[in-house]
């Protein structure tokens, strides 16, 4: 099977969707011209597109079909995504098969803002989550909460930990010009931010953005031909825990997340995770989600991920940096924003980083995730193929 290679990457600005005021085409087109300006290649090298819409919360199947039309493409295959919360995340592992299985040699994957137009968002996630849980009535950041609250539970910790995470996301936003958020706040004043849930202060959960990301993935052939430095899908694939926290017994880490890396390893040769790779994006709308994450890759033992943060390793400046674009703490735009790891690994790898440039980057994780109960995940080994050019 053929490979498929990030050729290309575009991202508009996240702002804060109530103050947003150009259209979900106006941001799409932006990207997706971007990534193909980025690439070096124009729209008539486009033969298909894929494109993320949310059921409930976007018109699916009509709304992502006008979207990739009025993108000016022409007669092109359009693939709507539409698996949830998990929506962004699996569109960058739809794109990389329609390349490796030889049908299409260039793809446009495209995702558009989530929650602009939204009256009202709770009211949405509300009615999603009632068939989960519909006595307890959980909206987006409980169940986030309930995350922190089973992680600090287990491993004897307490809700200090998450702000030092929010803290370091701050931090590394402020050099990303694309972010919603680039206030830096300390550990303190995250503290000192309003509580909206058991173990979550305002300062340690996400905001609303509203933001376009476009990828475009190519075969080797192709990718030869354009502008930036090959960067290779090495191997991508999605995994999905259970909906139901009657099944799910231990909230405390994402088990599926765990077993998709070790296959994703297992694909890529990676036996050593911690030091064999070099850059990492990990979606995390809430600031627990960061520690289980790099417990579940393989990075520290389980519980132990706030040391691993505190030792520095995963700062900008640090020998494993996690979340140098600020991640989903400071920019959330939903679809956008679960496609936005694979691109900001991508362009670490090309040695055009945004903001903070890893030096040495060859290697690099992107990971999505999403749905009811943040059950769906998406992984992905992105590595840099020949050298960097001087």
């Amino acid at each position: 099977m053929a490979g498929a290679f990030i050729a290309g990457v575009g991202m508009t600005k996240a702002i804060a969707s109530h103050k947003q005021t150009r259209s979900e085409l106006e941001l799409c087109r932006e990207a997706a011209w971007s990534a193909l300006e980025h690439a070096g290649t124009n729209p008539s090298s486009v033969e298909a597109v894929v494109v993320g819409h949310i059921d409930g919360l976007n018109g699916t199947n009509v709304g992502g079909r006008q979207v990739a039309t009025q993108l000016l493409f022409g007669n092109v295959p359009v693939f709507v995504v539409s698996c949830g919360g998990q929506t962004g995340a699996s569109l960058p592992f739809v794109a990389s098969q329609l390349v490796r299985s030889g049908d299409y040699a260039s793809v446009l994957c495209l995702g558009p803002p989530t929650f602009d137009g939204i009256v009202n968002f709770q009211k949405t996630i509300d009615m999603i989550t009632a068939g989960i849980s519909p006595d307890l009535g959980l909206g987006a950041v409980h169940i986030g909460s309930i995350f922190g609250a089973a992680y600090i539970q287990k491993h004897g910790l307490n809700s200090e930990i998450f702000a030092h995470v929010a803290s370091k996301a701050r931090r590394h936003a402020l050099r990303n010009h694309l972010a919603q958020i680039r206030e830096p706040l300390t550990f303190e004043q995250i503290m000192a931010t309003p509580v909206i849930s058991e173990t979550l202060t305002l300062g340690m959960v996400c905001p609303v953005s509203s933001s376009a990301v476009a990828l475009l993935v190519t075969t080797e052939e192709r990718a030869k031909r354009l502008n930036n430095p090959l960067v290779e899908i090495r191997a991508i694939n999605t995994k999905t825990d259970s909906a139901s926290e009657g099944t799910r017994t231990d909230m405390s880490h994402f088990g599926g997340l765990r077993d998709l890396a070790q296959e994703i390893y297992r694909k890529s040769e990676i036996t050593d995770p911690r030091n064999q790779l070099d850059v990492i994006e990990v979606f995390t709308p809430y600031a627990p989600f960061e520690l289980m994450h790099c417990e579940a890759l393989g990075l520290c033992e389980e519980g132990k991920g706030i040391e691993l943060l505190l030792s520095g390793a995963t700062s900008a400046e640090g020998d494993l940096p996690v979340n140098v674009s600020g991640g989903a703490l400071c920019s959330n735009a939903g679809v956008a924003a679960e496609l936005a790891p694979f691109g900001y690994v991508a362009l670490q790898l090309m040695g055009q980083g945004i903001g903070w440039q890893i030096k040495g980057a060859r290697r690099g994780l992107a990971h999505s995730m999403g749905s009811s109960l943040f059950m769906g995940h998406a992984l992905g080994l992105l590595e840099l193929k020949g050298e960097l050019s001087t």
